[in-house]
């Protein structure tokens, strides 16, 4: 799970560039690559969109029509730490009484309840080394190991793999599932001298709120919350990856530390 300061910087677009063994995995909508030739850079403002299996060269007014018309926020919703800290106490003599009261098969049962939902456009992922430029300039590529994954994190007292499958179940989605990058994604751009940089992704994100209850129906006690982060499939050059855009985080090179992030809290490996 990435979670990261609400702090927002501006990433920087440079030129990019698809080698011959990528231009042909293309699915263009409105930008093709014919017309701006192979190994040219492409236009400045432009993103790498992928959309399941649906790859396209889009620039910023196309992304944000995209995103609008997907109802994915541009940039993700403050993240609710107070929504953890749920605390149950089990009362088992109420809870005895109770059941020998009505006498019910389903005083065990626990049921999930779903209390909100967001689709948005998460922080900065890391998809290649930082490169310091130099001279006339530095390439560097989307490299392979770079990984992002689903995740489910829970209130104390709650099994996390239970909640994990049984959220896995009702969602259709594998929570334990991790993407990672590999070298078949040609992208190359180059880092000037008196910058850094690094390929990022930034993922669609849906990030669910909720919370558990046992008990029969009329008669529930709440047992804790969760909160669960899952990504979509998406495809580069055959490889499998998750749905977003890829871009360039690039800035002046710092003097100290490493390199922050262009979107989000934190730094970059």
């Amino acid at each position: 799970m990435f979670h990261h300061s609400s702090k927002m910087k501006t990433s920087t677009l440079i030129p990019l560039f698809l080698t011959n063994a990528f231009a042909g995995a293309l699915s263009i909508g409105r930008t093709d690559l014919v017309d701006h030739g192979l190994n040219t850079a492409l236009l400045p403002g432009e993103f790498i969109l992928a959309n399941g299996e649906h790859l396209e060269v889009v620039d910023e007014s196309r992304l944000q029509e995209f995103l609008k018309i997907e109802g994915i926020l541009a940039e993700p919703p403050a993240w609710d730490e107070s929504w953890l800290n749920f605390t149950y106490v089990d009362d088992i003599n109420s809870r005895s009484s109770e059941i020998s009261a009505r006498q019910a098969s389903c005083s065990g049962t626990t049921s999930y309840v779903t209390d909100k939902t967001d689709r948005f456009v998460d922080w900065d992922v890391q998809m290649s080394p930082v490169v310091l430029g130099a001279g006339s300039g530095v390439d560097v590529s989307v490299s392979s190991g770079w990984s992002i994954a689903n995740s489910v994190s829970v209130s104390a007292g709650l099994d996390i793999k239970v909640v994990k499958d049984r959220l896995g179940g009702t969602f259709g989605v594998d929570f334990s599932r991790t993407w990672t990058s590999t070298t078949s994604l040609q992208y190359k751009t180059t880092i000037k001298d008196g910058d850094a940089g690094t390929w990022i992704t930034r993922p669609w994100t849906n990030r669910r709120y909720g919370r558990t209850f046992r008990g029969c129906p009329g008669s529930l006690t709440q047992t804790g919350t969760w909160i669960a982060d899952s990504h979509e499939d998406g495809s580069y050059d055959n490889a499998k990856w998750v749905s977003g855009f890829i871009t360039a985080c690039i800035k002046p090179a710092p003097t100290s530390g490493q390199l922050t992030r262009c979107h989000g809290g934190g730094v970059f490996k």
